[in-house]
C-alpha cells in the first residue's frame, strides 16, 4: 500500500450560535447522560449550504498550504450528514465552485462520525491502485440547524447535542507526515439500531409538516453505550498494536465527540491522560463526521499536536455498526505570519495523466 501523509486542515463554523436557552427540554441534571454536557454550539442558516461550508474551508486551507486547487485536487470526497440535494452529493458541485478537475468525486453515504478515517483509506486505495497523489477530504454536519432546531423537534433532550460545522482535510502520496496504519470494522449486525423517525410516523421522503427526530429509546441508549465503550478502544488499540504503538505513547488522541461520558471513557481504557484528548465538545457540540478534522485543524493551530509526535484517530458510527482508528507520525508544518504553511506545491506531485 502506498505511504500517504495527512498534511492540514481546516474548518468552516456557521454564522449563528445557540445558546442552551434556545431549547425548550429542562433542567440538564435530569436529561439523559448520552444528552449532556454543551454549553454553546453553531447552527447552520439557510443560506449556508454543505457546498459553500466545504468551499468556505477549503479555500482557507489553500491558503494555508500553498496549494493550487484547480490543480492539486485528484481525489474529492465528501460525507454531508444533511445532503443539500436528495439524489446526488455535492462533490461535483464543490468541484465547480473550486475549479477542481479531480478524476475521482466520491460522496459517501455511510461511516457517519467516523467517515474522515474510512475516506483516509479509500484515498489511500485510490492512490496505490490508480495513480492519483493528493485528496480534499470534506466532511459538513449540518443537522443541527436544519432538522434539531425544528420548534418541535428542539424540544427533545437529544436536540441541544447537536452542532454544525465542516472540517476538510488534505492528503498527499508523500512520508510527510505518514499515515501508519488504518483499521476499520463494520459491526453489521447493529445497523437500523439508529434510525430518523417524524412524530406522525410518515416516512422521510413522504410531504409532511411533522417533526423528525432519531429514534432513541433508553434500551437503544444503553445498548449503545455499551457497545460504544468497547469497540472504539478495541479499534484504537488495533490500529496502535498494527504501528507498534503502545497505546501509553499516544501524544494526541483525536476521536468523534458524541458526549462527555464516552470522551472519558474511552480515554481511560486506553489510558490516555485528558489534555493529550482534544476536544471541542462544550463549544461545539456532536459535530458528527466533522469532528475528525476540525479537531485536528484545532489541535494544529493550538500548538498541542507537535512535531515528531503520534496522532491517533478513532471512534464509531450510528449506532455502533462502523467503527475506525488511524495512527499518524504527525511533523509539524513550518510556522509564517498567517499561521501555519507546508511547501506544498502542484510540481511536488509530479503528474497524474487525465
Amino acid at each position: 500500500m502506498k505511504t500517504v501523509s495527512l498534511v492540514g486542515a481546516a474548518s468552516y463554523l456557521p454564522r449563528r450560535i445557540v445558546e442552551n436557552s434556545f431549547f425548550q427540554n429542562g433542567d440538564e441534571e435530569q436529561t439523559h447522560v448520552m444528552f449532556r454536557g454543551v454549553k454553546l454550539r453553531h447552527h447552520v442558516e439557510a443560506d449556508e449550504s454543505a457546498q459553500m461550508m466545504i468551499v468556505q474551508a477549503a479555500r482557507k486551507l489553500a491558503e494555508r498550504l500553498n496549494i493550487n486547487l484547480a490543480k492539486d485536487v485528484d481525489i474529492l470526497m465528501t460525507n454531508v450528514t444533511s445532503p443539500d440535494q436528495p439524489f446526488t452529493g455535492c462533490g461535483a458541485d464543490v468541484g465547480k465552485a473550486l475549479g477542481c478537475r479531480p478524476d475521482w468525486v466520491v460522496d459517501l453515504h455511510n461511516g457517519g462520525c467516523v467517515s474522515f478515517i474510512q475516506m483516509m483509506a479509500q484515498a489511500q486505495a485510490l492512490m496505490t491502485c490508480h495513480g492519483a497523489r493528493t485528496a480534499l477530504l470534506c466532511n459538513v454536519q449540518n443537522a443541527a440547524g436544519r432538522h434539531f432546531a425544528h420548534p418541535e423537534t428542539r424540544k427533545l433532550k437529544q436536540a441541544r447535542i447537536p452542532g454544525d460545522g465542516c472540517g476538510v482535510a488534505y492528503l498527499v502520496a508523500s512520508n510527510e507526515s505518514p499515515v501508519k496504519t488504518i483499521v476499520q470494522r463494520n459491526y453489521c449486525e447493529y445497523a437500523g439500531d439508529m434510525a430518523a423517525v417524524r412524530a406522525d410516523g410518515t416516512a422521510w421522503w413522504e410531504p409532511s409538516t411533522a417533526c423528525a427526530y432519531v429514534d432513541f429509546n433508553e434500551t437503544k441508549l444503553a445498548a449503545v453505550m455499551g457497545r460504544a465503550n468497547r469497540i472504539v478502544p478495541e479499534v484504537i488499540r488495533e490500529a496502535c498494536r498494527r504501528a507498534d504503538l503502545p497505546t501509553g505513547e499516544i501524544d494526541t488522541l483525536i476521536t468523534n465527540q458524541p458526549n462527555r461520558i464516552f470522551m472519558r471513557n474511552w480515554r481511560e481504557a486506553l489510558q490516555v491522560p485528558r489534555d493529550r484528548h482534544v476536544s471541542t465538545f462544550e463549544r461545539h457540540g456532536n459535530l458528527f463526521g466533522a469532528a475528525l478534522p476540525l479537531c485536528l485543524e484545532e489541535a494544529i493551530d493550538s500548538g498541542q499536536l507537535k512535531k515528531d509526535s503520534h496522532l491517533v484517530l478513532g471512534g464509531f458510527a450510528h449506532a455502533g455498526d462502523f467503527a475506525a482508528a488511524a495512527v499518524i507520525h504527525w511533523q509539524a508544518p513550518a510556522a509564517t505570519s498567517n499561521g501555519w504553511m507546508l511547501p506544498v506545491r502542484s510540481a511536488d506531485f509530479g503528474t497524474v495523466d487525465r
